[in-house]
């Protein structure tokens, strides 16, 4: 089968393509590669996270959410779980996350990646792990890419001797040009390849992984045995003369992002797509849509049919509906020439800098998360948390299908809109989409990357946004951005 995929490492990519190279489809691809990433991207993605899926499968488009529950169930006499505060500095700007074992919502993964292959894949699912298995025992580079997330997730790594041997060497964290080893996951993914999801609930890997929590965290094998994935249609967005499919819930950046786009179409045409005036109109996109993320916005969020009516509103109106408020990641984009694509978004948050005994799972620390697990909206036992995953799929207008997404916690629907705006408005190609500079904005000063920016736009950037940070070179803060896709004129990427 001929086919495309975008990924956060050279080995992802090339896992993806050798099951294309055996006949499989853009979901069997996009699943090679994911078991792959918690090989060669170890410190953001892996069989103890969680993610969401969009998926184009014969002309359909669904989403695919096998994110994270909270855990709790069937634990009457429920306890404080033991959290720790770290500070990860990005250079610019620093983030607070909580880590440690008590930091572990229950792991998706497993149950998502089977429902995927359950429902579109070809190839047996032993196959399909095979490259990832190989690698973890034979070893992978470290990249410049590997190197950085290492560097900045040092103060978590460090906590704990099995993962920080992990993760150094002689000399400290490990950097580009080391190999890293891990037998025990390659051990771990061949029985998953062939046992399938019981090896990690009643199986060895989900004894492991509960025995290693202990009386830290809440979670228990009920935990583990209620998790599913569910498959429900993705949400359609229309923007100009395209047509976007994001994720439902439980991500709330699908919902977002539609909202930044709407502010956007109700503000005319973008001209110079770099420019001063794209900046202040891309920020209050930005500002109109995180106002709305308030606590009934997130109530509603798990309402049924909430998100569907949701952009109704906001596209009947082509406009933000007035009163409408009733981590570290890594990225994957396949397509192959049937026409069927998949953008999946993946992520361990940053780790609760915790690995799950012999299994080389890493754990994840998605409690520790804000934007996945909101002080002020506490989700029950066995409840989905927040997710601002935004795997995305976007028909051009000229006949490009193209699957995008990105990693980067809450700047994760800033990246995907900026890709978007670049692929619409200014006609980019998919590879100068993604290296386009971008801009984010919370609730805070103004984050700018200043490439392909001019002297004009600087000066009036400096004036208007005193206050705002600015980011020289591509940095991690802003996530990445992977596209896929194929058209009149062949795949691109």
């Amino acid at each position: 089968m001929k086919g495309v995929v975008s990924a956060g490492s050279p080995l992802t990519v090339e896992a993806g393509l050798e099951v294309l190279r055996l006949g499989g489809n853009a979901i069997d691809a996009a699943i090679a590669s994911t078991l792959m990433a918690g090989v060669a991207e170890p410190l953001l993605s892996g069989l103890g996270g969680a993610g969401v899926a969009t998926v184009r499968f014969n002309g359909d488009v669904h989403c695919v959410d096998f994110f994270a529950n909270m855990p709790g169930l069937n634990q009457p006499d429920s306890h404080a779980s033991s959290m720790d505060e770290v500070s990860i500095n990005f250079g610019p700007t620093n983030q607070t996350f909580l880590v440690g074992k008590g930091s572990a919502a229950v792991p998706g993964m497993v149950a998502g990646i089977h429902a995927l292959h359950e429902k579109f894949g070809t190839l047996p699912l032993s196959v399909l792990a095979q490259p990832a298995v190989n690698a973890a025992r034979a070893g992978v580079p470290v990249t410049p890419g590997f190197e950085r997330v290492c560097e900045l997730l040092w103060p978590i790594l460090e906590r704990t001797d099995p993962v920080r041997s992990l993760f150094s060497t002689a000399k400290g964290p490990m950097k580009t040009g080391d190999t890293f080893h891990c037998r025990q996951l390659g051990d771990t993914l061949e029985a998953f390849g062939a046992h399938g999801p019981t090896f990690f609930t009643t199986g060895p890997a989900g004894t492991a992984f509960l025995d290693h929590l202990g009386d830290h965290s809440n979670m228990s094998l009920a935990d583990l045995e209620a998790q599913e994935a569910r498959i429900l249609p993705a949400l359609r967005v229309e923007y100009r003369d395209t047509v976007l499919w994001v994720p439902n819930v439980p991500s709330a950046a699908g919902i977002s992002l539609a909202h930044s786009l709407s502010t956007l179409e109700s503000g005319g045409p973008i001209g110079d797509i770099t420019s001063f005036l794209t900046i202040e109109r891309i920020a209050e996109a930005l500002r109109s849509s995180f106002s709305i993320r308030g606590k009934p916005f997130l109530r509603d969020l798990f309402t049924e049919g909430f998100g569907p009516s949701f952009l109704a509103r906001v596209q009947a109106s082509r406009e933000p509906p007035k009163g409408a408020t009733p981590g570290y990641t890594t990225h994957i984009s396949t397509a192959d020439e049937a026409g069927n694509a998949v953008s999946i978004t993946h992520s361990l948050g940053e780790t609760a800098g915790e690995v799950a005994g012999d299994t080389g799972i890493l754990v994840n620390n998605f409690l520790g998360e804000a934007d996945v697990n909101p002080p002020s909206f506490t989700r029950p036992p066995g409840g989905r948390l927040i997710t601002m995953c935004c795997p995305s799929i976007i028909d051009l207008a000229d006949g490009r299908i193209i699957a995008l997404g990105s990693g980067g916690s809450s700047r994760i629907p800033t990246a995907v809109l900026h890709g978007t705006i670049y692929l619409t408005d200014a006609q980019w190609t998919a590879e100068a989409a993604v290296k386009g500079p971008r801009t984010h904005v919370e609730g805070g000063p103004l984050h700018v990357e200043t490439w392909n920016r001019t002297d004009q736009t600087m000066t009036s950037l400096k004036k208007e946004w005193p206050d705002h940070i600015q980011f020289d070179g591509p940095n991690m803060f802003f996530g990445g951005l992977h596209m896929a896709g194929l058209g009149p004129e062949g795949f691109c990427g």
